[in-house]
């Protein structure tokens, strides 16, 4: 009996594949299809480059040469990072993964006792996987944002391609929206935060993470800002989603 009880309750959480997924609470978590995400673009990520200095790959053993000016990651580790880049543009939000670098987990009791559990000699790709859907406060500005001479820059000093900005101001363009309340990105601060902050447009990324904006690294921006622009504003029109 108890068997039969589990099994009806699963069967009411399978969707159906040959219908739409529908959420009324909130339509813009919604599906054309039950058991799958449309993807209608794909944007292609801005490439990392380390600049002119650059001129080695740091062996595959030695990997902490890298933070020396003419060294780059093992060429196993920079080739897993350009593979494991992607920007979606689906039915409903866009997914992105702008990935970063972690130690490995270590392999002898020595390594994992001086370097605590980490390997010193070995980096692996860690995956930073978001999804923004078109109803967020995020989607209410996206913009170019690509830094001036960028070309030039990226050649002298490195860089990780053409800046797409998501963000909400308000106050005369003045000032971004804060996150919500108790919002993670305000880390430590999250747990006396209490209300939604004012962050003013100047304030850096790392001394204002609550701010309403996100960075894409892109290879083309005024393209991709085009066809972010159109993806939102079809999604809010064919599910009827006003700004929130």
């Amino acid at each position: 009996m108890t068997s039969m009880k589990s099994l009806n309750v699963m069967s009411a959480n399978v969707t159906n594949g040959s219908k739409p997924y529908i959420v009324e609470d909130r339509p813009m978590i919604s599906r054309s299809s039950g058991d799958r995400v449309k993807i209608t673009h794909t944007i292609e990520p801005g490439k990392e480059e380390t600049g002119c200095l650059t001129c080695f790959y740091a062996p595959p053993e030695c990997p902490i040469l890298a933070k020396c000016p003419c060294f780059d990651y093992p060429e196993y580790i920079v080739n897993e990072i350009k593979a494991s880049q992607y920007i979606y543009i689906r039915e409903n939000s866009i997914e992105y993964n702008q990935p970063t670098l972690q130690p490995a987990k270590s392999v002898t009791p020595l390594a994992a006792c001086l370097c605590c559990g980490n390997s010193p000699n070995v980096v692996v790709v860690r995956d930073r996987i978001s999804a923004v859907y078109f109803d967020d406060v995020l989607m209410d500005g996206i913009r170019n944002d690509t830094r001036p001479c960028n070309p030039l820059r990226t050649f002298c000093c490195g860089g990780r391609g053409e800046e797409v900005r998501l963000e909400s101001r308000f106050c005369g363009d003045r000032c971004y929206r804060g996150r919500s309340v108790g919002s993670e990105h305000c880390g430590a601060l999250s747990a006396c935060c209490f209300c939604a902050p004012c962050v003013p447009v100047g304030c850096p990324q790392c001394l204002c993470p609550c701010a309403a904006r996100k960075t894409i690294y892109v290879e083309d921006a005024e393209t991709a800002v085009k066809i972010m622009s159109k993806a939102r504003d079809d999604a809010r029109i064919r599910l009827q989603v006003m700004e929130r």
